[in-house]
């Protein structure tokens, strides 16, 4: 059922176990699609977690939102960053909303993005060092016009994992893209770095999604 009493739009998954202060898994969908997209991948999640799969901001058409405009004509025009920024601030504010509102652990958040989704989960984990731990990247790049302008201390990275997949074909989002973006968190001792790439476009095929679910477990 989707809720509508936090500032974003968003359905749930409880974790069985009602213990104190669960760790909160945020999916974050991509361009042109909803919040049921990821929201699938709960059946294999272990049940610590608890899910929120958010809906874009925008409405493109039926049942299609987006998180920010995209120019596909233009590669260096593909981001809005003005609007993505705006957007990053938002789902920042929900994550501390859904924190307070549903008793969840603020010091070790999951974020799971798909393309668009991915990208902003780059940038709400390095904006939200002390609140975000893990990382899922799938079919996404980091943006360097993202990055927080603010000097964060690099140790503050020191626990933040990332998981990082990327299809070869992939022909909306370059696989260029998402090495130069590894090179720049490296280059900031982020060092914990899970990536592979599959032979897929820009899709989570069968064998990414099983490495997925299996990192999820191993962390």
């Amino acid at each position: 059922m989707l809720l509508n009493k936090l500032s974003i739009k968003h359905i749930i998954k409880k974790p069985i176990n009602k213990k104190n202060y669960p760790t909160l898994f945020l999916m974050i969908h991509g361009y042109g699609s909803n919040e049921k997209d990821l929201f699938s991948l709960h059946k294999d999640i272990p049940e610590k977690f608890f899910i929120i799969s958010i809906q874009g901001l925008y409405p493109m058409s039926k049942e299609k939102y987006s998180w920010y405009n995209i120019d596909f004509q233009d590669q260096k025009k593909f981001i809005n960053i003005s609007q993505a920024k705006d957007t990053i601030e938002k789902i920042s504010f929900f994550i501390d909303e859904a924190i307070e509102e549903y008793k969840l652990n603020k010091n070790k958040v999951w974020l799971c993005g798909f393309s668009q989704g991915a990208i902003l989960s780059y940038a709400i984990a390095l904006k939200k060092v002390n609140q975000v731990k893990r990382v899922i990247a799938l079919s996404g790049y980091f943006e360097e016009n993202l990055f927080p302008k603010e000097e964060i201390c690099e140790d503050s990275y020191a626990d933040l994992k990332f998981f990082i997949s990327h299809g070869k074909y992939d022909t909306i989002i370059p696989i260029h893209w998402v090495k130069k973006g590894l090179s720049f968190l490296k280059n900031r001792q982020i060092l914990s770095l899970h990536y592979k790439e599959y032979d897929s476009g820009h899709v989570l095929c069968d064998s990414n999604y099983q490495d997925l679910i299996n990192w999820i477990k191993k962390h």
